[in-house]
């Protein structure tokens, strides 16, 4: 049995990408376990979906009572492997194995920043405890090695998306509807929490440096503690008529079919699958070099890409695709090849070669094997 621990409270992408990996490892017959917070979205589209939940209260890394239950569940569930997806999930594995558990510890790292260079965080990250660490892009690969990771256990694992859910988008004419959007208005489109990382004040920088004829209206789809702040530049720069908020929206799918270009301009970002959603939409995309972006799209194929915080370069940007519609549709269609290769069953399918790795044909159990081995 794989033991899955994820110790979030919210609904964002690692759960999404555990959710795709429960998947795919149950079409595998993989036995598995998620051990996450009660009542956290987690745990109920999981219940939902069937697989197997336990609902544990997990208070930070150094809660000695989630300790125990992990270290009581490996023994009783007869688990063969540990996967966490969080960094406090990370730290509880590391403390629920060092000194009873001859299991494997894989661990998923989302986050393009520098393990802190505390005591604990030294202990933790470089105790042999840990396995395997798989970074979902060749950046935080990089960044792990400056931080004293041995490369040897490192394996870059996408994120991957349900490709099927592109297939066929739904209308965003409702959209276009409730914020009158005129007919011909070319859409900028940007989806992210309105955080300091993900950095949209260089994006309403950038607004307001084009230069053209065409008319255009630029979506910031998302809330956080910035909004006011964000809010008072757009006002500020005279874009009041150009930017519309939208606060947190749930109809992704449509606002992505509205859209005529996808932006984001992240100072630091693992990988960034809004960025692959787009894609999968069949959208040009203008972005930063920020943490993993680049590693998903090509200059001048599909994207054009900025420095962090380089506004009059992603002006010049967003001016030659508003002014090309014909530039708009060839990216688009290449975009919506290059994302193949970010598909979740990909990144499931990789990630059971890492456990195999470590388990060996006990990874599907007596009764599995026959018939995987089969197929």
């Amino acid at each position: 049995m794989i033991l899955h621990i994820n110790t979030s409270r919210e609904w964002r992408g690692g759960e999404q990408q555990l959710y795709y990996l429960a998947q795919g490892l149950n079409q595998n017959k993989i036995e598995q376990l998620i051990v996450c917070q009660p009542n956290s979205p987690l745990f109920e589209r999981c219940t939902e979906a069937g697989f197997a939940c336990f609902p544990l209260e997990m208070r930070g890394e150094w809660d000695r009572k989630a300790v125990a239950s992990i270290r009581t569940i490996c023994t009783e569930k007869k688990v063969k492997l540990i996967h966490t997806h969080t960094a406090h999930a990370h730290g509880l594995a590391v403390f629920a194995k060092r000194k009873t558990l001859d299991i494997p510890l894989v661990v998923s790292r989302r986050v393009d920043f520098k393990p802190k260079n505390s005591i604990f965080s030294r202990w933790k990250y470089r105790h042999p405890a840990n396995d395997y660490y798989l970074p979902v892009s060749q950046t935080i690969k990089r960044v792990m090695i400056e931080a004293g990771i041995s490369p040897e256990k490192l394996i870059t694992v996408y994120s991957g998306i349900d490709l099927k859910r592109f297939s066929k988008l739904p209308t965003g004419e409702n959209i276009r509807e409730e914020f009158s959007i005129p007919k011909k208005t070319v859409i900028i489109g940007n989806i992210a929490a309105l955080v300091d990382h993900k950095d949209q004040e260089t994006l309403i920088r950038s607004i307001a440096k084009i230069e053209t004829s065409v008319p255009f209206k630029v979506l910031i789809v998302g809330e956080g503690k910035l909004e006011k702040k964000l809010k008072a530049l757009s006002k500020e720069l005279n874009l009041d008529d150009k930017i519309i908020f939208t606060g947190y929206r749930t109809d992704i799918l449509a606002l992505l079919s509205l859209f005529d270009i996808f932006t984001l301009t992240s100072k630091e970002e693992g990988l960034g699958t809004s960025v692959l959603d787009a894609m999968a939409s069949g959208l040009p995309v203008v972005a930063t070099t920020g943490g993993g972006i680049a590693e998903m799209l090509t200059e001048g194929g599909g994207s054009y890409l900025s420095q962090v915080g380089d506004s009059s370069s992603l002006a010049k940007s967003f001016q030659t695709l508003l002014e090309s519609e014909s530039l708009r549709s060839g990216f688009g269609a290449f975009n919506k090849q290059a994302v193949k290769r970010f598909s979740c069953t990909e990144t499931s399918e990789k990630t059971k070669l890492i456990y195999y790795s470590l388990l060996g044909d006990s990874l599907y159990g007596k009764e599995n094997y026959e018939s995987s081995t089969h197929h």
